[in-house]
């Protein structure tokens, strides 16, 4: 219970103020608080409802752009490492270059809808 509310219990209880008059506060009160929740929750529901919708060709591009450092950063990982045991000769680690792709394969889907 709220300070505000104890308040107003302990008026009535000293006969400070009247029973109805202290129903009145009380009233009052609880009618402030959902006010402030309903305002709060409309404006929650008003942000939500009016989100940025996402683009899916930038996040495409980006999701690339992070594989292809993610490939240059092995690339260099995996060249150090050949330094470091001067194993540049050996056919251990094969200089590919393979590209990730993020876009979802026709393959991929046939597979899902196979194994569903």
């Amino acid at each position: 219970m709220t300070s505000e509310r104890m308040m107003i219990l302990e008026m009535v209880k000293d006969g400070k103020i009247s029973v109805d008059d202290g129903v009145k506060l009380l009233n009052a009160i609880n009618k402030n608080s959902s006010n402030v929740f309903n305002d709060f929750s409309n404006d929650l529901k008003y942000k939500i409802n009016h989100l940025p919708k996402p683009d899916a060709n930038k996040i495409k591009q980006n999701t690339q752009a992070f594989f292809n450092k993610t490939e240059e950063i092995f690339e260099d990982f995996t060249k150090s490492v050949k330094d470091f045991f001067n194993t540049s000769d050996t056919n251990d680690f094969k200089d590919t270059k393979e590209t990730i792709n993020v876009e979802p394969s026709d393959d991929n889907n046939k597979k899902d809808n196979e194994e569903n």
